[in-house]
C-alpha cells in the first residue's frame, strides 16, 4: 500500500525521524499550553469548570508553539511537507490540549455531551477552533514566507531538490 503524495515524508529520512518530529510537536504544544497558562493564569484555569477565556489564550500560544516547531521542521527536510504545514499542527493543536486537561482534571464527560448537540448552533466550538488554528497558520505561514524571502529562488530550488520526493516535487512544485 502507497502512502498518498500529499502524506510521503520529505526525502532520505527514518522512520526514527520522522516519529521525532512528531513526538517534538506535541512537547512543543503541551509547552506553549501550559506554559501560557501557568505564566498567565495558574494551571488550574485549565480545568474544565473554569471560564473558556483562559483556555483559548492558552490555546493560542500552544498552536504558535506548535506550527513554529513544524515549521522549524519543514525548513530542516524533516516529517513531511504537507503534513508538516497542516495535519500534524491541527492534530496536536487538537488532541494535547484536550488530553492534558483530561489527564490532568479527569475526564469531563459532560462537556463532551454539551458539544456533541450536530443540531444545536454552539459559537464556542467555533471559537475555540479558531484559537487552535488561526494563530499558529498565520504565524507558520510568515514563517515560511520569510525563510524563502532570505533564501532567494536558486537557494528554496535546490532545497525542493534536496529534500523532496521526485513524485512530490514533480506533482506539487515544478511547474
Amino acid at each position: 500500500m502507497e502512502v498518498p503524495l500529499g502524506l510521503a515524508p520529505f526525502a532520505g529520512q527514518s522512520r526514527g525521524e520522522h516519529a521525532a518530529v512528531l513526538a517534538g510537536g506535541a512537547v512543543a504544544c503541551l509547552i506553549g499550553y501550559v506554559g501560557a497558562a501557568a505564566l498567565l493564569f495558574g494551571v488550574g484555569a485549565l480545568d474544565h469548570g473554569e471560564p473558556a477565556g483562559p483556555r483559548r489564550v492558552a490555546s493560542g500560544f500552544a498552536s504558535l508553539a506548535c506550527w513554529g516547531f513544524y515549521t522549524a521542521a519543514f525548513v530542516r527536510g524533516k516529517g513531511g511537507p504537507v503534513t508538516d504545514a497542516l495535519a500534524y499542527p491541527v492534530a496536536t493543536v487538537t488532541l494535547i490540549p484536550f488530553a492534558f486537561r483530561w489527564i490532568a482534571f479527569g475526564p469531563a464527560w459532560g462537556a463532551v455531551r454539551d458539544r456533541i448537540g450536530f443540531l444545536v448552533f454552539q459559537p464556542g466550538l467555533f471559537l475555540d477552533a479558531a484559537a487552535l488554528i488561526a494563530p499558529g497558520v498565520a504565524f507558520g505561514a510568515g514563517l515560511l514566507a520569510l525563510w524563502a524571502s532570505v533564501l532567494g529562488e536558486d537557494a528554496v530550488e535546490e532545497w525542493q531538490r534536496e529534500h523532496l520526493p521526485e513524485e512530490f516535487r514533480r506533482a506539487f512544485a515544478d511547474e
